[in-house]
C-alpha cells in the first residue's frame, strides 16, 4: 500500500510537470506568430528591401509590427498606427515624400500576406485614407475608412494568405492599412501600404530630413545655449542600450537601432553613425535637434527627464518613460500591467 501511494504521487507529479511544460511551450510558440504584406509591398517590407531609408529595426523584422488589437474601437493610439503602437517608431514618420509609393489602381485587387508562423485568426480588415486626408500629418483613425473585411472565425490560416478586395476610387497618394487580428491573444498586426493611384512607382524623399518647420521633418535652427551639439555619454560595453539611444565612441556619435549590449559602435550593424569628430564642449548656437524630429527648439538648461508615474492600467509602447519607486524606467516594447521594477519589459533608465 505504501508503494502504491508513492507510485501514484509520482504519476500525478509527472503529469503536472508535463502540463506545465506544454503550457509553457504553447505560450512560447505564440511569440513567433508574425506576418507582413508583400502584395502590394508594405512600408515595412520596402524598409527590409532597402528602398525606404532610415527605418530602424523594422528593416530586420517587417513581420513584427504588432500591437494591441480591437482596432479601431481600441488598439494602438492615433499617430502610432503605422508602427503598431510604437514598436518601430520610425514607421510613424509621415510626410508626402517620406516613403516610397507603389503603383496601384482602384478596383479589384488581391492582397497577399506572408506569415512566418500562422496564428488563430479573428479577422482581416483593409482600410484606406479618405479623400482630402493630410499626408503631412501623423496617421489617425479618422483618416481611414474600411473597404474590405474577412472573418476567419478563429481558424488557423496557411502561411500564405490572399484576399480579393475592391479598392475604392482614389487619385494620387493614399495609405492603405492592412490589419490582422489574432483570435487567441489581445494583439494584432499592422501593415501600411503607401500607394500611388496615378500609376507610377515613386521613390522616397530624403528619409525624413525636411524643411525645418518643427513638424518632425525639418532641421530648423535652435539655440544651443551652453550645451553640446549632440549629447551622448561614452559607450559602455556593460550597459544595455535601446532603440534611439546615443553614445560617443572614439570621437564619433552613434545611435542604437534596437536593443544591444556589448556590441562595439562602428563594428556592428546595430549602431548607426550619427556624426563624426564629435565635440562635446562647443558653445554657441547649433542646429536644433528637438524631440519632434529636428524642429525648432531651444537647448534649454540641461537634460531634465519628464516621466509620469507608472499606472498599471495604462498601455505603454517602446520608448515610453515612467517613474516608479524613485527610478525612471523605459519600456522596451508594448506592455500593460507589468511592474517596472520586476518585469523584463522595462529597462531602468535613471535613478532620481
Amino acid at each position: 500500500m505504501v508503494f502504491s501511494r508513492k507510485k501514484s504521487s509520482f504519476i500525478y507529479a509527472a503529469i503536472g510537470t508535463l502540463l506545465i511544460l506544454l503550457g509553457s511551450l504553447s505560450f512560447g510558440l505564440q511569440t513567433f506568430d508574425h506576418g507582413y504584406v508583400d502584395e502590394a509591398k508594405s512600408r515595412a517590407v520596402l524598409c527590409e528591401e532597402g528602398v525606404n531609408k532610415n527605418c530602424g529595426g523594422v528593416e530586420y523584422e517587417p513581420q513584427s509590427v504588432e500591437g494591441p488589437g480591437n482596432y479601431p474601437e481600441a488598439g494602438v493610439p492615433d499617430g502610432k498606427i503605422a508602427s503598431g503602437g510604437g514598436v518601430f517608431p520610425e514607421l510613424d514618420e509621415q510626410s508626402e515624400d517620406r516613403w516610397a509609393k507603389v503603383p496601384m489602381s482602384s478596383g479589384a485587387f488581391t492582397f497577399h500576406w506572408t506569415l512566418t508562423a500562422a496564428h488563430s485568426t479573428a479577422n482581416w480588415d483593409y482600410y484606406i485614407t479618405k479623400e482630402g486626408w493630410d499626408p503631412n500629418s501623423p496617421l489617425e483613425r479618422d483618416d481611414f475608412e474600411l473597404f474590405c473585411t474577412f472573418d476567419d472565425g478563429g481558424k488557423r490560416p496557411d502561411f500564405s494568405v490572399s484576399h480579393d478586395c475592391v479598392i475604392p476610387d482614389r487619385e494620387g497618394y493614399h495609405v492603405i492599412l492592412a490589419y490582422w487580428e489574432v483570435a487567441d491573444t489581445a494583439n494584432a498586426f499592422y501593415q501600411v501600404i503607401d500607394a500611388n493611384f496615378d500609376g507610377d512607382f515613386i521613390p522616397p524623399g530624403d528619409g525624413g530630413e525636411g524643411d525645418g518647420d518643427g513638424d518632425g521633418n525639418g532641421d530648423g535652427e535652435g539655440d544651443g545655449g551652453e550645451g553640446n551639439e549632440t549629447e551622448a555619454d561614452a559607450w559602455d560595453s556593460s550597459t544595455v542600450y535601446l532603440s534611439g539611444d546615443l553614445v560617443e565612441h572614439e570621437g564619433n556619435v552613434y545611435e542604437a537601432k534596437w536593443w544591444t549590449q556589448g556590441d562595439t559602435p562602428g563594428e556592428n550593424a546595430v549602431w548607426e553613425l550619427v556624426s563624426e569628430g564629435h565635440d562635446n564642449g562647443s558653445d554657441g548656437e547649433d542646429e536644433g535637434n528637438g524631440d519632434d524630429g529636428n524642429g525648432e527648439g531651444e537647448g534649454g538648461e540641461g537634460n531634465e527627464t519628464e516621466a509620469d508615474a507608472w499606472d498599471s492600467s495604462t498601455v505603454y509602447s517602446e520608448g515610453d518613460l515612467v517613474e516608479h519607486e524613485g527610478t525612471i524606467y523605459e519600456a522596451q516594447w508594448w506592455t500593460q500591467g507589468d511592474d517596472p521594477a520586476e518585469a523584463g519589459e522595462w529597462g531602468a533608465w535613471k535613478a532620481l
